[in-house]
């Protein structure tokens, strides 16, 4: 069981963020302070420990796939209730409605089945017609499994738990060399990542890179495998791990593709929220500062990426000890201009806004009470690391 002080007052109860709450984290009062207790996970439908060859096995995945698909439709009723899918328009409707996306209104709203099916024509398209498509077209069929084709934001959540299923289950027979499987077991294992089955996603992940590995595949997918299972040790609180493996990605990114390439722009952010969590603010701000600037320049303001990597910025001067009245109001001014474009753009329950809308009122609280001890983050910064 994990345990780690928050610096809020004594006697005044913290906010906890629903992404600890999810994880089985609580809170504890102890002598006038407060303390994060867990994990105890307390899902439904828990990580199944099962060992890689039993999860991936093709006689699981029509079960596995049918049980992630029936929890997205419980968890996304409230929001699909009386609507139609944008797909089908209602041909399929015995299957139930999901949205994990940025749509709002009645947009984005689909079959988990027609969204794979459509994924799945495309990937039959892009393979028909390789030779005359370049990497960009390529790779914009695949990532139809990842992305909505509405609002070309990422899937999150249990939609994306689902969709991984879908994927696996429609490349699990191809021999191991194909790099459509290969991309599927990647989708899987962000799928379960998003939806918090950590364990499972942690098996998955240690398989597609040790498959990886032993194919002699290219550098940029391994470290890309590197980089989620990276993600899966942070969550699982295995923290000095995923420090270590996200700092020789980042240094392996940045020699081989240089700073302004996405792949780098995303292992640093990675690299910094490690380093936060290990209470290194000071080298996380230094590397930031570096790179945030680069971001905006080359994926624009309203990129998920950006937004995450102000916020990483914001944490690391509002949860410093040592932090000034100019690093607090820093902190609140950056993360009030992310929480208004993350609305803009994503919308109010992406989790990327509602992430940013919590460290906002942590920050301001942080600045009312700055003459009071400032916060801890060892437990307080569990939020949504960046997949490749």
């Amino acid at each position: 069981m994990a345990r780690a002080r928050h610096g809020t007052p004594r006697g005044r109860p913290p906010l906890l963020s629903p992404e600890l709450r999810q994880q089985g984290w609580s809170m504890q009062s102890e002598e006038g302070e407060w303390y994060y207790v867990g994990r105890v996970i307390t899902r439904d439908r828990p990580s199944r420990g099962w060992p890689a060859a039993q999860l991936l096995g093709r006689d699981q995945a029509d079960e596995l796939y049918k049980e992630a698909v029936a929890v997205a439709v419980a968890k996304c009723a409230k929001d699909t209730a009386g609507q139609t899918c944008y797909i089908c328009y209602g041909e399929g409707d015995e299957d139930g409605l999901v949205r994990g996306c940025a749509c709002r209104g009645e947009s984005g709203i689909a079959h988990i089945s027609c969204l794979a099916e459509q994924a799945r024509r495309l990937v039959v398209h892009a393979e028909a017609e390789a030779r005359d498509l370049d990497d960009d077209a390529l790779d914009a069929a695949w990532k139809r499994w990842c992305i909505c084709g509405l609002c070309e934001q990422d899937y999150h959540g249990v939609v994306s738990c689902a969709l991984g299923w879908a994927c696996w289950k429609t490349y699990l027979g191809r021999r191991e060399e194909d790099e459509a499987r290969n991309f599927a077991m990647t989708v899987l294992g962000n799928g379960l990542y998003a939806a918090n089955y950590y364990e499972d996603a942690l098996s998955v992940q240690k398989a597609e890179l040790s498959m990886r590995q032993r194919l002699g595949d290219a550098e940029d997918n391994i470290l890309a495998v590197q980089t989620n299972l990276a993600n899966t040790y942070r969550s699982l609180g295995r923290l000095e791990e995923a420090l270590r493996l996200r700092q020789e990605v980042y240094s392996r990114y940045l020699k081989l593709n240089g700073k302004e390439h996405g792949s780098t722009l995303l292992a640093t952010n990675n690299y910094a929220v490690s380093l936060n969590l290990l209470e290194r603010f000071e080298e996380a701000r230094s590397l930031l500062r570096r790179t945030i600037s680069v971001a905006r320049r080359v994926l624009g303001e309203s990129h998920d990426l950006t937004l995450n990597m102000r916020k990483t910025y914001a944490i690391a001067l509002y949860c410093d000890k040592g932090a000034t009245l100019d690093d607090l109001r820093e902190s609140v001014t950056t993360l009030e201009d992310a929480k208004r474009i993350a609305r803009r753009v994503l919308g109010g329950e992406h989790p990327t806004t509602t992430e940013i809308e919590w460290h906002l009122q942590e920050a301001l609280r942080a600045h009312e009470t700055s003459d009071d001890e400032t916060l801890d983050v060892s437990a307080q910064e569990d939020d949504a690391d960046d997949i490749e």
